[in-house]
C-alpha cells in the first residue's frame, strides 16, 4: 500500500511544534514520543489512562488531550506515547480524511459523502 506520511503541527500550552506523521489507519489515537509530549507541556487526562491491544500485546497508556493544525485546518485530538509520530483514523475521520493509497496523500472527503462509508 505504500507509506503515506504527512506534516501537521502539535500545540502544547506554551510551544508548538511541527511533526512529520505516518498516517497509520490501524491506528486510532494521535501518537507521539514521550520526550516530544514532555517538551510541549502536554498534561495527563484526569483518569485518562487506557489499555490498547497492540501488535506488542496490552498495553496500558495515558492519554493526552492537544491542539494541532494539520493542512492549514485545527484540530482537538487524544494523544497518547508512541516510538515515532502517527495519525491514527479518529482524527481522520473527524476532519474527513481519507488515504489515497495511490498517491501516498490524504484527501478530502466532501460534505455531501457519507464517511466513513457505512452501510445501511
Amino acid at each position: 500500500m505504500g507509506r503515506t506520511e504527512v506534516n501537521a503541527t502539535i500545540i502544547g500550552p506554551e510551544v508548538e511544534r511541527d511533526f512529520t506523521f505516518l498516517v497509520d489507519t490501524g491506528a486510532v489515537f494521535v501518537g507521539l514520543p514521550a520526550e516530544a509530549i514532555e517538551d510541549l507541556g502536554l498534561v495527563p487526562i484526569p483518569d485518562g489512562s487506557r489499555r490498547f491491544v497492540t501488535a506488542n500485546g496490552v498495553v496500558e497508556r495515558d492519554t493526552y488531550s492537544a491542539y494541532g493544525r494539520l493542512e492549514e485546518q485545527g484540530f482537538l485530538a487524544t494523544v497518547i506515547t508512541s516510538p515515532i509520530p502517527l495519525i491514527g483514523y479518529e482524527l481522520l475521520e473527524n476532519m474527513r480524511f481519507r488515504v489515497n493509497p495511490v498517491t501516498q496523500s490524504l484527501e478530502r472527503v466532501g460534505d455531501e459523502e457519507m464517511w466513513p462509508p457505512y452501510q445501511l
